[in-house]
């Protein structure tokens, strides 16, 4: 028998309750709220800070307004309306009398101090309480109530507060030790320039994983039947913030992460920052996340504080349910739906909140309407590449032997390989570490570049027909300057550095043999390099030359099919196939305009162009009509007119 959420209908409505909520909770009302609002399962606040529960445990503080109904009967009452329900818990902290009575229970900062959050202490992943104390209250909490799952908030290895400030890893004296135990060195400083810092960190990080590893155990162990994210399920988090604005890919972006091998719990923000809990973002933006999402084969997933019935900002409600009626309404099509994409993403997997270089090559494959999967490079698979034609590596450096293999591998066995800026390349040894490239040797890393441009020559135009009109593409900060295999086919000479000031001597005097983009045969397949960091130069400027290079090397290097041609670079496209059904979806973000987001303008005549299929019914399924025809080896569909989303299915 399968697990629960496999091909569950997933619509979660994540109730960030607060301690107040439960002062006069009603359980009935609160599950048919959630019942009545679309969703499937619910998030409710268990444990960690505080207990909304009556706990026996003294290390475990008891929130002081549980005087409404309690939360086993919250529990009961959801599942008798069908709801699963999701237990949330926040380890990451504890309230400051407790910290008082165990002092050696909290995190450190590299001076000593502690991280005070409003009378809440950080905690040592090293600790008492992180490594033993969780299990005790988790299994009190599991052998309590009939959770279907669990969710962990905050529990990675760095510390960034509320309000941006950043403290690192822990750094107390029980961690230095286990440090210099398992490694032989010394802690770093909390500098994170510091090169050890990093080493550091990924031994913080083991730590933690292993005591996920046994909480995970230990849950299984009372509820085999519960859900734990980071293991059968993978939550993550749309979300904005003063100064962090909402990026318009985000949803889309998390939905795929991971390869798609499980369920993305994406919990769409509904409030617009950390200081401003109580203020929702744009409706419009609201929805948009819950189509992507949808299109993109993530869970819906709303994020809201408190309640349903004491949320006075209702107006991102609408919106959601709508997506939320339409998932159900449609249900069976949706369940067991797999990604058709021929092209993966590969990230860096790198500390903060964006990549610039992997979520510039986001913008231009959704704009070029190429659909794609995501995924962090250390977590590619041969699984994962199966059937796939094009694997993009977005600056990816550090590469493991096994990862190199996997990667050349799928090069030789015909696959087309896109490296960009330093990837496979270890600069300080010179080594590469990627033989599909056709590099010599890693070469120069040239920083700090004010004016340098390729060049796309003239002969070169049948291979960059769109970048031929505007042959000057701007490089950015960085080029790696690197000597290519003789075979290697080189194109786009580099202009390096020349004046921008004044007027009169602004004119090119210096020419280098370095290209902008080459080109190596490996066994059946290809490498392409872009030794410049052009996705981050585009997600950061968003000119079209760029863009245009971009969709040059897709289209014409990689021989990938231009699927909608004519379509507008606002409306995302994706395919995902099951037995003989193939969706083609379709997000329109034409609303968005700058940080501003609107509801989109209606897209109409949109022609899709697919390999030829034998059809059988097509049909759309929110509102679109669909015609059907063919042009040479291609299945042409139109759809007369895009509102918000469309799906269309052809069954074959």
């Amino acid at each position: 028998m399968e697990h629960w959420w496999k091909g569950f209908p997933w619509r979660m409505l994540q109730t960030n309750l607060r301690e107040i909520d439960m002062e006069d909770i009603d359980a009935a009302r609160f599950a048919r709220d959630v019942k009545e609002f679309g969703a499937t399962a619910v998030t409710v606040n268990a444990a960690g800070i505080v207990a909304s529960y009556e706990t026996k445990l003294p290390f475990h503080t008891k929130s002081e307004h549980l005087h409404g109904d309690s939360l086993g009967e919250i529990v009961d009452a959801c599942h008798r309306e069908g709801l699963r329900v999701i237990a949330r818990t926040d380890f990451s902290k504890i309230r400051y009398p407790l910290y008082e009575l165990h002092p050696d229970w909290a995190f450190r900062t590299a001076k000593g101090e502690i991280f005070n959050c409003n009378g809440d202490v950080q905690v040592c992943p090293s600790g008492w309480y992180a490594s033993e104390g969780v299990r005790e209250i988790l299994r009190e909490l599991f052998s309590r109530f009939d959770f279907d799952g669990i969710f962990f908030n905050m529990s990675g290895a760095f510390v960034t507060g509320y309000d941006g400030t950043y403290y690192g890893p822990c750094m107390c004296e029980r961690c230095r030790e286990l440090y210099k135990k398992a490694t032989g060195l010394d802690a770093p400083s909390g500098d994170p320039r510091n090169p050890a810092f990093m080493r550091y960190v990924g031994f913080q990080t083991k730590l933690i994983g292993k005591n996920k590893k046994k909480q995970y155990e230990l849950i299984k162990s009372i509820a085999p039947e519960a859900a734990v994210n980071g293991f059968d399920y993978r939550r993550c988090e749309c979300n904005t913030d003063i100064g962090h604005g909402a990026w318009v890919y985000g949803a889309s972006s998390n939905a795929r992460s991971g390869g798609r091998r499980q369920i993305i719990d994406d919990a769409g923000t509904d409030f617009i920052a950390f200081r401003y809990r109580h203020t929702g973002v744009s409706p419009a933006l609201a929805e948009l996340r819950q189509w992507q999402n949808l299109a993109n084969g993530g869970g819906l997933s709303y994020f809201i504080m408190g309640r349903l019935d004491n949320h006075r900002d209702v107006a991102s409600f609408a919106p959601v349910k709508k997506v939320f009626a339409f998932h159900k309404a449609h249900e069976e099509l949706y369940t067991g739906l797999v990604s058709a994409a021929q092209v993966v993403l590969a990230r860096s997997g790198a500390m903060g909140r964006n990549e610039p270089e992997a979520d510039g090559w986001v913008h231009a494959l959704t704009e070029a309407h190429v659909p794609f999967d995501e995924v962090k490079a250390g977590e590619l698979t041969p699984v994962l590449l199966r059937g796939k034609k094009v694997l993009l590596l977005c600056d990816v450096k550090n590469l493991s032997p096994v990862q190199t293999e996997l990667i050349d591998g799928f090069a030789e066995s015909g696959g087309t390989v896109i490296a960009t800026g330093g990837t496979g390349l270890r600069e300080k040894t010179g080594e590469v570490l990627v033989r599909c490239l056709g590099v010599k040797n890693a070469g120069e890393h040239r920083r700090g570049l004010m004016s340098s441009v390729v060049e796309v020559a003239e002969e070169e135009a049948t291979l960059f027909p769109r970048s031929v009109k505007a042959p000057y593409i701007a490089v950015g900060g960085d080029f790696w300057a690197s000597e290519c295999e003789e075979e290697t086919r080189q194109y786009l000479r580099l202009v390096p550095e020349q004046f921008y000031g004044p007027p009169e001597r602004c004119y090119p005097t210096e020419f280098s043999t370095y290209p902008g983009v080459t080109v190596h045969s490996y066994g059946a397949g290809q490498g392409i390099r872009v030794p410049w960091l052009i996705g981050s130069f585009y997600y950061n400027e968003g000119w079209e030359n760029t863009r245009n290079l971009m969709e040059d090397i897709l289209f014409e290097l990689c021989g990938l099919r231009d699927l909608t041609p004519g379509l507008s670079p606002m409306v995302e496209l994706t395919l995902a196939r099951k037995e003989n059904t193939l969706v083609c979806q379709l997000v329109n973000a034409s609303g968005c305009f700058a940080n501003r987001f609107f509801p989109p303008l209606p897209v109409r005549d949109i022609r899709l162009e697919l390999p030829m299929l034998q059809a059988g019914r097509v049909y759309a399924l929110n509102g679109g009509q669909v015609s059907v025809d063919t042009a040479g080896d291609r299945l042409v569909l139109t759809l007369n007119e895009l509102r918000e989303y469309e799906a269309v299915v052809i069954e074959t």
